[in-house]
């Protein structure tokens, strides 16, 4: 039954590519203890195998395959992977005997094997460079897929992450979606031996279409002056704004900044964040930007000072630079961007860290970015979150992933919760707001 599914889906797999420009592909196999498990009565790992042993004798001559595999020879290791093959190097006489030595034993070393791939593109660079991560789970190693698939998406070696999720459940996808939604790839299932083979396939047509060059959108124009902006001089807020589930004596005006505190284990979501500070003017009717700039000691390691379009808890969008220390004796940390849509209590979220962690030390409370800057910019029905971190020399922005919004609800809104249970507070201080209208 394998057999025939494999001759049809190489059969699909050439009429697919025949007219496609050829791509230079680096599949990156799970070989973790897990792939044992059965699909169809069949090994997962034998069906990955026989397929890509398949697939390569029907992918055109000019293709150029690699090979790198993860947990095949430490049943303990977060570093075991190797690269079995360089792209170019894998052909339909070598790869399946290489495949066929694979003996799964160990963990899901994911964001370590992304970490390690641009080796496998060393005289590549600049080619239509593409990545197939083949994993029938998610990271095991407590290392960061997404971001790791992030930077090497970001890298000088122009690769896109693409990921086959083989026999995933529904709450380990979500990671394996963000590993190819950051990683610039797609994502594709497979619930059964059939489903595998054709998942495959797909990856590999899409891996052989040349991605479209798009030119770098022009920074926003903004008109002469803001259209709305508050510098918070004098004691008190001024009636532009409102202040949701008001606590008096968790913020204040002073000395030309607004000062929030916050306290509480939270999220928006929750409906319990106090001190939201919602602007109550009207926005402008095209397109527009709204920035705000704060600082904040990073005291508790879970504070996360947000800027949102918001309704109530369950319509919103927000993004919010999260701080995350994880080495309490010397404060080591990371700090994120998370960004939510949620409509009607449903949620869509994507996080990616912007310093420390992954791709550089962790940084320290010395070191920590200040001042950050932080905006939503809409595009018709597209809101995009974006920021600069002015405390560590950058002076442009970094645009994120795009939320679309057909009918926004709400008004621009600011504010800080702690992302966790802790013993301590951290305050906000904020320098501005402002909204531009964009030409």
């Amino acid at each position: 039954m394998l057999g025939k599914f494999l001759c049809a889906a190489g059969l699909i797999v050439c009429l697919m590519v025949s007219s496609a420009s050829a791509s230079n592909l680096l599949f990156i196999l799970d070989a973790s203890g897990s792939m044992w498990g059965k699909v169809d009565g069949t090994p997962k790992i034998a069906t990955a195998k026989q397929a890509l042993s398949t697939l390569i004798g029907d992918l055109p001559a000019d293709a150029k395959v690699g090979l790198m595999v993860y947990g095949h020879r430490d049943k303990s290791s977060c570093t075991d992977v190797e690269l079995m093959l360089p792209v170019g190097q894998a052909t339909p006489a070598n790869l399946p005997s290489l495949l066929g030595a694979i003996v799964p034993k160990g963990k899901t070393p994911i964001a370590y094997s992304l970490s390690q791939a641009p080796k496998a593109f060393i005289g590549l660079e600049g080619g239509n460079n593409n990545v197939v991560l083949i994993s029938d789970g998610i990271e095991t190693c407590q290392g960061d897929p997404c971001a790791a698939a992030a930077q090497l998406a970001a890298s000088n070696i122009n690769v896109r992450v693409h990921v086959v999720g083989f026999d995933i459940s529904a709450e380990d996808r979500a990671q394996l979606q963000c590993i190819a939604r950051l990683g610039k790839g797609k994502y594709f299932s497979a619930d059964s031996t059939e489903g595998f083979v054709d998942a495959v396939s797909e990856a590999v047509k899409v891996a052989a279409e040349e991605p479209v060059a798009k030119p770098a959108p022009p920074p926003p124009a903004q008109e002469e002056g803001p259209y709305f902006l508050d510098e918070f001089n004098g004691n008190s807020l001024s009636s532009n704004w409102e202040v949701l589930n008001e606590d008096p004596e968790g913020y204040i005006v002073e000395n030309g900044k607004l000062l929030i505190v916050g306290m509480n284990n939270g999220h928006l979501s929750k409906g319990n964040v106090p001190n939201i500070i919602r602007y109550t003017g009207a926005l402008p009717k095209g397109d527009w930007v709204a920035t705000i700039k704060y600082s904040f000691p990073y005291q508790t390691g879970r504070e996360a000072p947000f800027l949102s379009l918001y309704e109530n808890n369950d319509n919103y969008i927000t993004a919010t630079t999260n701080s995350w220390s994880y080495y309490e004796e010397i404060r080591g940390a990371r700090l994120y961007l998370s960004a939510w849509k949620r409509s009607r209590g449903k949620d869509t979220s994507f996080n990616t860290v912007i310093w420390g962690g992954a791709g550089g030390k962790a940084f320290t409370v010395d070191e920590a970015p200040n001042p950050i800057y932080l905006r939503i910019i809409k595009h018709g029905h597209s809101y995009t979150p974006s920021y600069r971190l002015e405390g560590m020399k950058q002076t442009e922005w970094k645009d994120l992933e795009k939320f679309s919004v057909l009918r926004p609800k709400g008004n621009l809104a600011f504010g800080i919760f702690q992302a966790e249970d802790v013993k301590g507070e951290t305050p906000m201080f904020v320098d501005w707001f402002r909204i531009d209208t964009l030409q």
